[in-house]
């Protein structure tokens, strides 16, 4: 089986517009972070490609207007997300990253001592957060496939239960559960407690199942969505994401803030114009899966155990000889960073998906290291 991440094999599949190739070349998008002696950042789950010219010239533009208070530019921003998830702008929450509509969430339906249920293993931030504001965790197992085991999520649910959170795509697994069972298994939890589906790595997603459970929103149901700029969108230093759910729920969210104006000018223009750019989406989308699908039968061919199926910008496997000591030689011996977890009594190594060069040294190292 060929494993050399060749230029030929890296595009197949992803058919570029004549734009969007001129924005690659013209640009040089994401050149690779080894430049410099820094490490190959292989653990955050970033896109690699950065921001594009649409969104470097908005945040330009923006700069001189730095002493004021977005508002309206919030609004405009939040009148965009809905006419495209065709809800009213009173069912969009902003803030930054979707790490404050979950812990917003949590707040509200899952402090103190109220009950939360979660798969295991699950967003760890998520996890880690409801435990510091002391809501009563109930972790369920993923399937045999690492999928979020719905059916057993609903036997585990008590009349106590508050709040049900969904990371779907799930992380660390990566791994989707069908659309159509999740919207079921959704709208059966909804009629007695609220329901919260991550939503964050949506974007990536290039299975025919997938399906956003903003239509739930639109039906009414209590259910939240949450989303971020930080991931295909490449806006993670500038923290900006968004909740979406019926008004009564937004509104006792909004409540919980601590600002009136949760994301800061440079941030709500750049997520306005990543927003709009299309092409750039689409090349990211499409270099994200070609980097998954050329790296899954390197790991096969080197013995290590990956999770199949991943639909995120990751690949989580369990390491032969060690997720351990892999990481730790690949950080020492060959400066590429990547995440360790613990989870099922073992543990694994994540590694995000990066550009065409940093994909290629990834490689060298594991083979060097075998």
């Amino acid at each position: 089986m060929q494993t050399t991440m060749n230029r030929r094999r890296w595009l197949a599949g992803a058919t570029l517009s004549a734009t969007a190739l001129a924005l690659t070349q013209a640009r040089g998008l994401a050149q690779s972070s080894r430049a410099g002696g820094n490490p190959i950042k292989l653990d955050q789950n970033e896109n690699p490609y950065g921001i594009s010219a649409r969104v470097e010239e908005a945040i330009s533009s923006a700069v001189r207007a730095s002493n004021r208070y977005p508002m309206r530019e919030l609004a405009a921003l939040r009148d965009l997300i809905a006419e495209r998830e065709q809800v009213s702008s009173e069912c969009v929450v902003l803030g930054s990253g979707c790490t404050e509509a979950f812990s917003l969430a949590c707040l509200r339906y899952g402090a103190e001592g109220k009950e939360v249920l979660a798969a295991e293993p699950t967003y760890s931030g998520f996890v880690g957060y409801t435990q510091q504001i002391r809501g009563q965790l109930v972790r369920v197992p993923v399937n045999e496939r690492w999928e979020t085991d719905l059916d057993a999520m609903a036997k585990r649910v008590t009349k106590n239960t508050s709040l049900v959170y969904i990371c779907n795509p799930n992380n660390p697994t990566g791994t989707i559960v069908d659309g159509a069972r999740l919207r079921q298994f959704c709208e059966d939890q909804a009629r007695d407690r609220t329901v919260l589906v991550d939503e964050a790595y949506y974007e990536l997603v290039d299975d025919a199942r997938r399906v956003s459970m903003v239509e739930l929103v639109r039906k009414g149901a209590n259910v939240i969505v949450a989303r971020t700029f930080s991931k295909i969108f490449g806006l993670a230093g500038l923290r900006v994401g968004y909740g979406i759910a019926k008004p009564e729920i937004i509104s006792e969210l909004r409540r919980l803030q601590t600002t009136f104006c949760p994301v800061n000018r440079l941030g709500i223009v750049a997520a306005q114009a990543a927003y709009l750019d299309s092409e750039h989406i689409a090349l990211s989308r499409q270099r994200n899966a070609a980097a998954r699908a050329t790296l899954y039968p390197v790991l096969e061919k080197l013995g290590h155990k990956a999770i199949p199926g991943s639909q995120a910008n990751f690949i989580a496997f369990e390491a032969k000889g060690g997720s351990l000591q892999l990481i730790d030689r690949l950080r020492s011996d060959h400066q590429i960073a990547v995440r360790a977890f613990q989870f099922h009594g073992t543990s694994w190594v994540r590694v995000s998906m990066g550009t065409k060069e940093e994909m290629d040294s990834l490689v060298a190292a594991l083979k060097a290291i075998g």
